[in-house]
């Protein structure tokens, strides 16, 4: 059986490593999974300065993050403990370097104290967060080999949205910009995503939250785009196509949850 990891005491805090919580009074505050981690680091090896590439390196493995991720969990870290950066009480800056935790432990039970729980690095699931974010870019990637289809066979795909909708409400001449529009602007929303999710940008959860009723109603009118490609594509591709792609915009709300669950809006 593994060992209970300890809990640290300092001051009105207490940081359980067991529940990955910080409570003040026996009250637990709201601290993000990285800001909690980097706090956990700096107090376990609190004799030292931790230079900042160390805490990138022990903290986002496999993982490239820019210096905003590590600044923008300290100053969650120290929001949580009230701490002020210019008259540090609890996580002091040293410049060109990285931090150190410089407030005194009062108490912390041994190892053995406790019942035995799983080890801290379950909880966050990270080999699940780094498969939901290849997973993510895959169906971008996806999208964008759909897009391409489209402008390849964009004359086929304007006489066919002509004739089928756009013919009946005398708009069968703004076929052909519709398609071309609605596809540019799904290719640069496609490449956005890429972007901020294989950079791991600590605000893609909250971006993809602003806009996801709008990719809903992108990626809903993509789910018709095998009908305007039946020459091209066939009936059976055209039909396995269809509910692939309608369920494709469900499917990423998840995989975005699961890589960024603290900062992905459910609604």
């Amino acid at each position: 059986m593994s060992e209970r990891p300890p809990s640290y005491r300092f001051g009105e805090f207490e940081l359980d490593a067991a529940t990955a919580s910080l409570r003040r009074g026996g009250q637990e505050l709201s601290l993000p999974p990285k800001a909690f981690q980097v706090l956990l680091y700096l107090v376990e090896q609190r004799q030292r300065v931790v230079p900042k590439q160390e805490l990138v390196e022990a903290l986002w493995k496999d993982t490239f993050v820019t210096d905003d991720a590590l600044v923008q969990a300290v100053t969650a870290a120290r929001k949580a403990l009230g701490d002020d950066a210019e008259s540090p009480r609890f996580i002091r800056t040293k410049p060109k370097i990285g931090y150190q935790f410089i407030a005194t432990i009062d108490s912390f039970p041994p190892a053995a104290a406790a019942a035995p729980v799983a080890d801290i690095s379950v909880w966050e699931a990270p080999l699940e967060r780094q498969r939901a974010r290849r997973l993510m870019i895959a169906i971008q990637v996806g999208y964008l080999g759909l897009y391409a289809a489209l402008l390849f066979n964009v004359g086929m795909a304007a006489d066919a949205l002509a004739s089928a909708l756009l013919g009946r409400i005398g708009l069968a001449g703004w076929a052909l910009e519709l398609l071309i529009g609605l596809a540019l602007v799904g290719v640069a929303v496609r490449l956005y995503l890429i972007t901020t999710v294989a950079l791991d940008h600590p605000r893609t959860g909250r971006q993809y939250g602003r806009l996801r009723a709008a990719l809903f109603v992108l990626d809903e009118l993509s789910a018709l785009a095998p009908l305007l490609l039946l020459e091209a594509a066939g009936l059976p591709i055209a039909l396995i196509l269809i509910p692939v792609l309608a369920y494709a915009p469900f499917s990423q709300g998840t995989l975005m949850r699961t890589a960024y669950p603290h900062r992905t809006p459910t609604s």
